[in-house]
């Protein structure tokens, strides 16, 4: 495995001190994969390594990858706002329908409750018949009763005789 560390560039810079990032299995960097990485004053022309060249064939190959890089970012954070808008929407809409859901299951229940005060106006005025119809009907057996005992009692009818025919008994 590779570790990072930093060392001293090979030509110090006049002003801040500078610093190289190297690679490297166990000890020195190896010029070809030496980075410098030094703050030049303005006006002063940074000193060169001698792979600088070769490094600089490099870099626009590095540049149009970071470019690459940062436009999917971009189209990526793109895709994740249409996505987050899509879900605002999808949310709305979803808020919406509970709304509605929640309305007509309000007045599913408020049309019940009329339904059943109905109903049980209904039941109380069917109960309400019968009573009457209940009572009517035990005066109406009473009546019976009394015309019967009245019918009874006034128009005793007794037995009709036994009329003989020719024949005797004997």
């Amino acid at each position: 495995m590779e570790h990072a560390r930093w060392t001293m560039p090979e030509q110090p810079a006049e002003g801040p001190t500078s610093y190289a990032a190297a690679s490297a299995g166990g000890g020195g960097a190896s010029p070809g994969k030496v980075v410098v990485l030094a703050a030049v004053p303005n006006g002063q022309a940074p000193a060169r390594h001698p792979n600088a060249d070769a490094a600089a064939g490099k870099w626009p190959g590095v540049l149009e990858r970071v470019r690459g890089a940062a436009q999917y970012i971009r189209q990526v954070e793109d895709r994740a706002q249409d996505y987050e808008a899509r879900v605002h929407e999808l949310l709305e809409q979803v808020r919406a329908d509970m709304r509605d859901a929640d309305a007509k299951v309000r007045a599913a229940e408020q049309r019940t409750r009329e339904i059943q005060v109905q109903a049980d106006a209904l039941i109380g005025a069917a109960e309400s018949r019968a009573r009457a119809a209940e009572e009517r009907a035990v005066s109406a057996e009473e009546w019976l009763r009394r015309i019967s005992e009245a019918i009874e009692s006034e128009f005793v009818v007794e037995p009709a005789p036994q009329r003989r025919t020719g024949t005797l008994d004997a």
